[in-house]
């Protein structure tokens, strides 16, 4: 058995879900392009009946580089996505002068399954 010299990525998602409140597309001081977006994922128990149950979650999206060119070109709000990547925590500084954090999935791969 041989073993691989770099452990296994465990930080990776894949998600569906519609795109929502997709942001502009900016550059970075270093002129690397950034989009930001939200994704609502809706999640029905198999148990329950159709519609009983139901929970809808929204995800802030990131992506990056030409993926992020891509977005802002080809993916407009309500379409449906898959996309993979890793979730990513941040953190800012409120109003209150307290740390908040939240989660964001980084996107490496945005696939459109609608039109």
């Amino acid at each position: 058995m041989t073993v691989p010299h770099e452990p296994p990525e465990l930080n990776y998602i894949i998600l569906t879900g519609k795109v929502m409140e997709k942001g502009e597309l900016r550059t970075t001081s270093l002129e690397i392009f950034h989009i930001r977006f939200r994704l609502e994922n809706c999640i029905t128990p198999s148990v329950e009946g159709p519609g009983e149950g139901r929970k809808d979650y929204v995800l802030d999206v990131e992506a990056w580089g030409s993926l992020a060119e891509m977005v802002d070109r080809d993916i407009r709000n309500g379409m449906f996505v898959l996309l993979e990547g890793s979730l990513v925590s941040r953190s800012y500084i409120d109003k209150m002068k307290r740390t908040q954090y939240r989660m964001v999935v980084k996107a490496s791969e945005i696939t459109a399954l609608s039109t």
